[in-house]
């Protein structure tokens, strides 16, 4: 110090002090920056930790829901489970439903539920204690109440306007029932419509998240989202289900087409001065018709035609039965009424309600030249003579089998006896023949019929059978067969 004055600092100090305090400020803005940084490190990271979230997520959902599409069957319940956990697990919601119109759209039914999912309508409070308790109970409760078209519910209104719908905050929305249970009362929801192509499906809904905040705009367009597949899986399973019923459909036809071929006669029988033929025209859809020649006795033989009332396996199946107690019941036995009595009384008990069989039953003894003719509610034979110049029909009483079991059938079945003359011939037929349409509805009838029978009988029974499928034929050219056209005919030869 000189003269009380303080020395001035060396240049070089300031120097270092400058260089000190700008030091700290860069290395105060490097370590805020680096700060910053590491904030946002942290931040891309939980963002690309959120995004493979979300990607597993989306690949587990594609994953699982290819699953649940087989080659061979679509499991419904499978793939409803998949959408419904994909949406619950994006939008972290505490529980969520899929609600599918019925046939009629008359009502919405819970087809998958997981986890908390609010009833849409009020539940007794001592119901709400119990379904709370546990998911199982709550989920069998919702699966057994159909929500109506009707109803207030947001669930149903989404449905019915096919609009979706956020609502942030439940609390005191009268759309929402109120329930004593916390876990059941609805905080925030979200409800999207199910639709594809016009096709109106149903619904799906989400309820509160799990961390207790209210959904968000970003949690209705992910559920959209999802809903779109959903849609979009729901539409194909249905075409899958009903591409499986066809098959099922067209597997029974098969069966039962061949139950009924491997029914019918390998050929027709020979005998002394008499020819037999048949024939089976069967429809797309078998409707259990059904013919037979049996042998009776030494020179007597049974003919039988009949129609089973329905189609498909069961009719083939009551045929197969029919065919079976008639073989047993005509060995021996001359009168087709007491055959056919027989026939009615074992089949009677195992026939159901909504199905009867009719039938023509006929004996012909080649050696008396005797026709014997009973018939159970069928049509009525015809009958060719006077050298193929005359036809009648032959039309005893009698109802059809399986509607009674016995005390009126019995009573009202009768034998007509016809002596069979040289060149004689008999028809008989089902209804697929005489009720076969034309492109104006009319039907063949049996005045085609008969015309059929004086035209074709003097070339042989053979002919005869053929010239009538080949005349019905053309007659309805051009309209679809809707039954089976079969057909069996007798000719007593000249001696």
């Amino acid at each position: 110090m000189q003269d009380g004055r303080l020395e001035p600092i060396p240049r070089m100090k300031w120097f270092f002090l400058l260089l000190a305090i700008g030091l700290g400020w860069v290395v105060f803005t490097l370590r805020r920056k680096l700060r910053v940084a590491r904030a946002r490190m942290l931040l891309l990271e939980q963002e690309r930790t959120a995004l493979q979230e979300e990607k597993k997520i989306v690949f587990d959902f594609l994953h699982d829901l290819g699953e649940a599409f087989t080659e061979e069957n679509i499991d419904r319940a499978q793939m409803l489970g998949v959408i419904l956990r994909c949406a619950r697990r994006v939008c972290d919601a505490r529980g969520g439903a899929i609600y599918l119109w019925d046939a009629g759209r008359k009502k919405l039914k819970a087809e998958a539920v997981i986890g908390l999912f609010p009833p849409p309508f009020p539940v007794p409070e001592a119901v709400a204690d119990k379904i709370a308790t546990r998911e199982e109970y709550l989920e069998t409760m919702l699966k057994n109440e159909p929500v109506p078209a009707n109803s207030t519910s947001v669930l149903a209104q989404v449905a019915r306007e096919r609009q979706p719908m956020l609502v942030e905050f439940a609390e005191g929305d009268e759309r929402f029932p109120a329930f004593h249970e916390p876990s059941l009362c609805t905080h925030s929801y979200i409800a999207v419509p199910l639709h594809y192509r016009g096709d109106d499906l149903g619904v799906m809904a989400l309820a509160n998240r799990e961390d207790g905040k209210s959904f968000e705009l970003s949690d209705l367009e992910v559920t959209k989202t999802v809903a779109d597949q959903a849609s979009y899986s729901l539409h194909h399973a249905q075409i899958y289900s009903q591409l499986a019923d066809k098959r099922k459909m067209d597997h029974d036809l098969k069966l039962a087409r061949e139950i009924q071929r491997i029914l019918l006669p390998a050929e027709a029988p020979r005998a002394d001065h008499y020819e037999f033929a048949a024939l089976n025209l069967p429809a797309q859809q078998v409707s259990g018709d059904y013919y037979d020649f049996i042998p009776v006795d030494e020179n007597i033989w049974g003919v039988a035609i009949a129609d089973v009332s329905g189609k498909g396996i069961p009719a083939s199946l009551i045929m197969a039965m029919c065919r079976s107690v008639l073989r047993s019941k005509a060995t021996g036995c001359h009168s087709p009424a007491k055959v056919l009595c027989e026939v009615n009384r074992l089949l009677y008990p195992d026939i159901q309600e909504d199905m009867f069989i009719t039938m023509v039953y006929l004996i012909i003894n080649t050696k008396t030249n005797e026709l014997r003719v009973a018939r159970a509610g069928h049509e009525a034979p015809m009958i060719c003579t006077n050298n193929f110049e005359s036809v009648e029909l032959i039309n005893p009483p009698g109802m059809a089998l399986g509607i009674d079991s016995g005390s009126v059938f019995d009573e009202l079945i009768q034998d007509a006896i016809i002596p069979m003359q040289p060149r004689d011939t008999v028809v008989i037929y089902t209804d697929g023949v005489n009720e076969a349409i034309d492109e104006r509805g009319e039907e063949f009838g049996k005045e085609h019929l008969k015309e059929s029978l004086r035209a074709a009988a003097p070339r042989g029974v053979d002919v005869l059978v053929k010239n009538i499928v080949e005349r019905v034929e053309r007659f309805s050219s051009g309209q679809a067969q809707n039954d089976d056209i079969t057909l069996a005919a007798i000719q007593r030869k000249e001696v």
